[in-house]
């Protein structure tokens, strides 16, 4: 999830720094065909040894519902197996934003849990729903 909220151009370059150096993440910038910047997928809190990550995505809303999430999603997936030994993203999304819930049901995520009056969004603090995808692995795909 993304915080909301306005950020100077400094505090935009520090998150970005602490993204791309974090020994544990991996930070992807999307972008258009035109090669232009639409915005980033993440994997955060990987841990080798449990085979586990957490996704962060964010779209500019006139990037969303044109593929292109869907797109980026089987990349991660393969880079995740593949790359970065994992077997599992997790990821949390506001109960409210049904349009992404449904992205991610249909990318094969389902519900875990949910958390509670979790995250402070325009003064209200609002329900986390936990959704999870295990990456199948070319022999349990062909099964």
């Amino acid at each position: 999830m993304v915080q909301s909220g306005n950020y100077s151009p400094s505090e935009v370059r520090a998150w970005l720094r602490r993204r791309t150096r974090d020994p544990h993440g991996a930070f992807y910038v999307v972008a258009a065909a035109d090669a232009r910047p639409v915005g980033f997928v993440q994997l955060t809190q990987m841990d080798s040894v449990n085979g586990t990550t957490d996704l962060g995505i964010c779209l500019a809303g006139e990037s969303q519902g044109k593929g292109i999430a869907a797109a980026v999603f089987r990349l991660l997936e393969l880079r995740a197996r593949r790359e970065f030994k994992l077997r599992k993203i997790m990821l949390r999304v506001l109960t409210v934003n049904r349009r992404a819930i449904a992205f991610y049901r249909k990318a094969g995520f389902r519900e875990i849990g949910v958390c509670r009056r979790h995250f402070l969004q325009d003064g209200k603090f609002r329900d986390v729903l936990l959704m999870e995808k295990f990456l199948a692995s070319r022999t349990e795909a062909a099964r």
